[in-house]
């Protein structure tokens, strides 16, 4: 997938072909409003008040306590942008805004585009990245209500990769134990349990995130057989051969890379013979010499908040290899191919060779 500029006239093809016309004004002069019409029209709950039909600017502007001429120019923008429709004088949801803006509606992002506000925020710091080369690193410094907002955004909108995940991920045969490793809300555990009826998962959280992680996990119904267990990431001792499945789901991202060697080690010490850690996250997959454009931005904004960017999954293999795990090959997601799972798995223990 690619965002940019979608030519809706003749002309506009044309002079996309032609390259007479002025893209990056249409990138950096629209998107951004775009994408602010929709993330406010989400916080000041537009959506919900049409949730139950259509309805004028006024009748909107009454249920949310908002200016109803101020309000009717926001719902005209949202009608422009299709996430909304225009009945005579009464504005309705767009089949769109229905499927993923709402709070209860199967695969909402709601709670996605509330987050963005946050990361709203910590993108106005790429500059001062580039020039410093030192991260801002705003995670470790959330406060409750962020916290909140982090944990529902994490969750929001993945049940469509988390199944693509559990469906294509090659586990040992008859797992029954799973660690994942700052898993928060638990979806990628849960489709993992749900697609192998004998594994049981225990995800290793710090306490401030399963305090708002527990309640999303609770919703899925797995009762036992995806818990959580406070714990420090870095320090904690994993165990020595206890696990079939070691997930690092979005994770690898937050540390540098001695941590992650540190880490890696403490994860195959802690799987069993045959089994498998698994390092899924957005990484690098370049066309030829040309990035891949999610992957890259990707690449920018993790790297401004966080020890460091994204990865090609080579450079997660040899982590793994130097932990004496075996590589497989990269497992790129057909939902979002910039979204890769790289596996690798804890050969088994040869037999002592019998005495003659």
């Amino acid at each position: 997938m690619r965002v940019g500029v979608i030519p809706e006239s003749l002309l506009e093809r044309l002079g996309m072909a032609a390259g007479v016309a002025p893209v990056p004004l249409a990138e950096v002069g629209f998107a951004f409003l775009l994408a602010r019409t929709v993330m406010v029209g989400t916080r000041l709950g537009v959506f919900e008040a049409l949730a139950g039909g259509a309805a004028t600017a006024a009748d909107v502007a009454a249920r949310l306590g908002t200016e109803p001429v101020a309000t009717g120019r926001l719902l005209r923008a949202l009608a422009g942008c299709r996430y909304l429709v225009v009945e005579g004088e009464r504005f309705a949801l767009a089949a769109m805004a229905r499927r993923f803006l709402l709070e209860d509606s199967d695969g909402t992002c709601r709670d996605r585009l509330l987050f963005e506000f946050l990361e709203w925020q910590w993108s106005q710091h790429f500059e001062e990245y580039v020039r410093s080369g030192r991260p801002i690193a705003p995670l470790e410094a959330l406060g409750d209500e962020e916290q909140r907002l982090y944990q529902r955004g994490m969750r929001a909108g993945i049940d469509p990769l988390a199944r693509e995940l559990a469906l294509r991920l090659k586990l040992p045969s008859g797992a029954t134990a799973a660690l994942d490793l700052g898993g928060g809300h638990g979806l990628y555990s849960v489709a993992l349990c749900r697609r192998h009826p004998a594994l049981s998962a225990t995800i290793l959280e710090r306490e401030e995130a399963i305090r708002h992680a527990a309640p999303l996990l609770a919703r899925e119904g797995m009762g036992a057989r995806v818990v959580h267990r406070a714990g420090d990431l870095v320090r904690d001792d994993l165990g020595e051969g206890r696990y079939d499945v070691v997930l690092l789901c979005a994770l690898v991202h937050h540390f540098t890379d001695d941590d992650n060697r540190a880490l890696m080690g403490r994860v195959a010490r802690a799987l069993r013979p045959g089994g498998v850690a698994v390092v899924f996250e957005a990484m690098r997959g370049d066309i030829g010499a040309r990035p891949r454009q999610v992957g890259a931005l990707m690449d920018l904004f993790l790297a401004t908040i966080s020890p460091a960017g994204t990865r090609f999954p080579e450079e997660i293999a040899a982590w793994q290899q130097a932990a004496g795990l075996r590589p497989r090959r990269p497992l790129r997601l057909r939902l979002a191919p910039d979204l890769v799972a790289q596996a690798a798995v804890k050969p088994a223990v040869k037999p002592a060779l019998a005495r003659r």
